[in-house]
């Protein structure tokens, strides 16, 4: 188990090759990472700056990268992108503020454009793929190494050409559904995972002993539960919880669970312990309470064996 104590921050803002450190400040963050093909935002507050510090992150400074963890354990970069709005105000008579409002990739998303046309048995979803990520890639967002040939681990060549029209994000999600996997973007990279596969990095044990706070519980949403903050834990990682400290539902007579009418069912829960994080939400204050990892996680079907590799 590593350390979990003695908390630590780096944050700094840049343009180019000049940067502006201000790790030693006051900062309170919440960072949120889906797995909903949309990218990962940040809210990042700075207190007490001088007026030309703040005056520079104003008009000046485009990306943020924030790392979280322990002085002597756990420790990485939990987020990396641009910056979308700053706010100055003041929280009383001795504190002021800056808001930072960022995103990862968000330019990509919102303003890439695919306009081509693959040729009659060349349109396979990996060449489809690679004709989006040339132009998100115009926008700082490329591909992470394996996500093209996991792709085409499945199906073949379309019969027809192709022709790829409109957003990037749009013929993302296309390809991506037709092949059953998910794609999300993380530190200006899409990840593209199947629906029933995972990200083949380290399994996350989570339990009372290595930082989970309160109970896991089963809702219609997924494996819902809090720990304290690892920036290890990625979308498409897998943790491992304790079966004996999930707070489970089963249902028995649908009519009279939760309401008559519309029935939402809990989520099932794994066997062997081992789920899937579809949702990752870092909170923290660097000298106040909140310092926590809040996690939606479903259960793997061991029998896609579909599995990303790592890189």
């Amino acid at each position: 188990m590593s350390d979990q104590w003695l908390r630590k921050v780096g944050l700094i803002v840049s343009t180019g090759s000049k940067g502006l450190d201000l790790s030693n400040m006051r900062i309170v963050f919440r960072v949120n990472a889906p797995d909903a093909e949309a990218p990962p935002t940040a809210y990042i507050r700075v207190y007490n700056l001088n007026a030309s510090d703040a005056k520079s992150i104003q008009n000046e400074f485009q990306t943020v990268t924030l790392q979280a963890g322990y002085q002597t354990g756990n420790y990485a970069i939990i987020f990396n992108g641009t910056i979308a709005w700053v706010g100055r105000g003041r929280e009383s008579a001795t504190d002021d503020y800056v808001d930072i409002m960022a995103a990862d990739g968000d330019e990509a998303f919102n303003y890439a454009v695919v306009n081509t046309t693959l040729a009659k048995g060349s349109a396979s979803a990996q060449a489809q793929y690679n004709a989006i990520v040339q132009q998100t890639t115009k926008y700082g967002v490329t591909s992470a190494t394996a996500s093209s040939s996991n792709l085409s681990s499945t199906g073949g060549v379309l019969p027809r050409g192709k022709t790829l029209f409109g957003l990037a994000r749009s013929s993302l999600n296309s390809v991506c559904r037709s092949k059953l996997c998910s794609w999300s973007i993380q530190n200006g990279k899409i990840v593209v995972i199947p629906l029933k596969g995972y990200d083949n990095g380290t399994v996350l044990e989570i339990n009372s002993r290595t930082g989970l706070v309160g109970v896991p519980v089963a809702t219609p949403n997924g494996i819902e539960l809090q720990c304290l903050l690892n920036p290890y834990i990625q979308v498409g990682g897998r943790i491992k919880l304790k079966q004996s400290e999930l707070t489970t539902t089963t249902v028995k007579q649908q009519g009279i669970y939760p309401q008559y009418g519309n029935v939402n069912l809990p989520a099932d829960t794994s066997t062997d312990g081992t789920y899937r994080v579809l949702v990752v939400e870092h909170e923290g204050d660097t000298r106040g309470t909140p310092w926590y990892s809040r996690l939606i996680c479903l259960a793997i079907d061991n029998s896609s064996g579909s599995v990303l590799p790592r890189g």
